[in-house]
């Protein structure tokens, strides 16, 4: 074979791959968005601007539904499942998996409210006006740290 034939040879092969490449990054970016869109691991200005949405989509009387999984500094992972039809939230948070809590297990809650309190510090997602607590009661459930956002 001639060398411009081996050249033109090369030259495909390496617009292919590259071609690959690009089609497979593409699609790799793409399912690792729809991921990070439903599963709050980060809590970072991302994840945070995410469950705002979700507790204005409520205010709004929409549904929506997430997964918190936030930062650990020791023990195990708290697990938070999040559903909203757009007049109740139910929040579970299941820490059956932190060898340090004393109380592990599933704590679920059907409330009727969430607001965002901001202290110094962080940003606290709470709700209030949920089944079998006191209707001003608003319990703290997850919060971002202002110098990650």
């Amino acid at each position: 074979m001639s060398n411009r034939l081996l050249n033109y040879i090369l030259l495909t092969i390496i617009l292919v791959l590259i071609i690959v490449l690009i089609i497979t990054n593409k699609d790799r970016s793409g399912k690792e968005e729809s991921r990070n869109e439903f599963f709050l691991v980060n809590f970072d200005n991302k994840d945070f601007k995410r469950l705002e949405e979700l507790a204005n989509r409520f205010k709004e009387g929409k549904g929506d539904n997430l997964m918190l999984i936030p930062p650990i500094i020791d023990g195990g992972y708290w697990i938070h499942d999040v559903m909203s039809n757009g007049s109740e939230i139910y929040w579970a948070v299941d820490n059956s998996r932190d060898g340090m809590s004393s109380n592990r297990g599933k704590a679920e809650y059907i409330c009727k409210a969430i607001d965002i309190r901001e202290s110094e510090d962080h940003y606290t997602f709470e709700l209030s006006k949920c089944n079998n607590f006191k209707e001003d009661e608003k319990l703290g459930m997850v919060s971002f740290l202002k110098e990650r956002l």
